[in-house]
């Protein structure tokens, strides 16, 4: 039977889709771990993570990008119970990568939450710069005046911080984390203490009904003994919840120096 030279040509693999990568890397991630090459840790060095995306067909660049956002990655007790799901998180936070160097893009974002947000130096490092809120007259009045418009929602946290991981020679990856803790455990605070105020109110009014009211009435009483909690309750919750305004309004305002950041205006240096 004649050879139709089809067997000699190496059939093309097909491309593989985002399923088919997260696969493969997984796997390749076991194997690994299994080698007898490998040390007991299971540990992979970054040259064998780009050794095993570029035999997935992953780009350089997009491994090198995801290697700097892991780098800068906080691990942040997710926050369950009553309480949290009231008030939502105590940390806004947002990330992007952008184009400059580190010590350019972490100047800029310095000018910025001096100038326009009404923050100053809190601590600085080579990759990182915490700042607080302005104290003093000076950052009273700033904030009095608003000229701005800008609400200065950021000098509500106790620190705000910008993270700098290079990812190549032209971009580097900035996280922002704007920490509202304080604030929300003032908020809880308030709240509880409307819920005790209430329920104290309801004993003091349940303890005077039955001294004075008739017997009969006392199904009254306790209806209007059980308003005061009511109304606390309802303050507590509403003091509480006000908390989500606050980070909503955070994370906004960390997006827009984000914004500012990439598309420019940032990026003068004065």
């Amino acid at each position: 039977m004649a050879d139709d030279g089809s067997s000699s040509v190496p059939a093309k693999n097909p491309p593989l889709d985002r399923s088919a990568i997260e696969r493969v890397l997984a796997r390749a991630s076991e194997l690994q771990a299994t080698s007898a090459n490998t040390d007991s840790s299971g540990l992979l060095t970054e040259a064998e993570l780009m050794d095993i995306g570029k035999e997935a067909g992953i780009s350089p660049n997009t491994l090198t990008q995801a290697l700097a956002e892991e780098r800068s990655r906080i691990a942040v007790v997710e926050e369950q119970g009553f309480i949290a799901g009231i008030t939502g998180p105590a940390i806004a936070t947002a990330s992007r990568t952008v184009r400059g160097t580190p010590i350019e893009v972490l100047a800029a974002i310095d000018n910025h939450m001096q100038r326009e947000e009404c923050l100053r130096v809190q601590r600085r490092f080579p990759d990182r710069v915490t700042w607080e809120p302005r104290s003093g007259v000076l950052g009273q009045l700033q904030r009095g005046l608003n000229m701005s418009g800008r609400g200065y929602h950021l000098t509500r946290a106790s620190q705000v911080a910008a993270t700098i991981i290079p990812v190549d020679n032209e971009r580097v990856l900035v996280r922002l984390d704007a920490d509202l803790s304080h604030s929300r455990d003032s908020r809880v605070r308030v709240g509880a203490g409307a819920l005790v105020a209430g329920i104290l109110g309801s004993g003091v009014i349940a303890v005077l009904g039955t001294l004075v009211a008739a017997p009969e009435a006392i199904m009254i009483i306790g209806t209007a003994a059980a308003v005061p909690t009511l109304l606390g309750a309802t303050a507590g919750y509403q003091v509480g919840k006000g908390h989500r305004q606050l980070i909503m309004r955070a994370q906004l305002a960390l997006e827009q120096t984000l914004d500012r950041l990439e598309f420019g205006s940032n990026r003068r240096i004065k």
